[in-house]
């Protein structure tokens, strides 16, 4: 089993930002107390999730003999091993984005476009990084069918 999880120094700063930027809130009176208050809680809720997300790693890729497991803050993801084409890097908006091409009866048993899906984030790794590791972790070794 491999675990790509985000590279803690920039977990730790993000989580770190957020914190100051709710400090700021509290302390800025321009814009009244109630536009204050509503930052500072905002900003402190975010910045706990994100530490929780630091602390518990909601946010990573799992790969296991069940297949990859993409989880996010929005996006919760499987994809089995049988499922998988191959991955490749996408460009899009001028970023490098790793993308999982999947075999055509995956696509339309998820009723999805014939296109590659790509990965929200590669956790603070070089794509290529990230890529080679998760090409050599597809297994392609045939599974017993499941009798009922």
């Amino acid at each position: 089993m491999v675990i790509i999880k985000a590279v803690w120094w920039r977990q730790t700063c993000l989580t770190l930002f957020l914190f100051l930027v709710a400090l700021f809130f509290s302390f800025v009176g321009k814009f009244g107390p109630l536009v204050s208050w509503v930052g500072t809680v905002l900003m402190a809720a975010v910045s706990l999730l994100s530490l929780l997300d630091q602390i518990f790693e909601w946010s990573r890729l799992k790969i296991d003999q069940n297949g990859f497991w993409l989880r996010g803050w929005f996006r919760n993801q499987r994809i089995p091993h049988h499922e998988i084409k191959g991955f490749k890097m996408v460009e899009f908006a001028g970023k490098k984005l790793l993308a999982v091409e999947l075999i055509a009866s995956a696509y339309d048993s998820r009723k999805i476009p014939h296109q590659p899906i790509p990965f929200p984030c590669s956790f603070g790794r070089s794509v290529e990084e990230v890529c080679e590791i998760v090409q050599s972790k597809i297994d392609r070794t045939p599974k017993p069918k499941k009798t009922k």
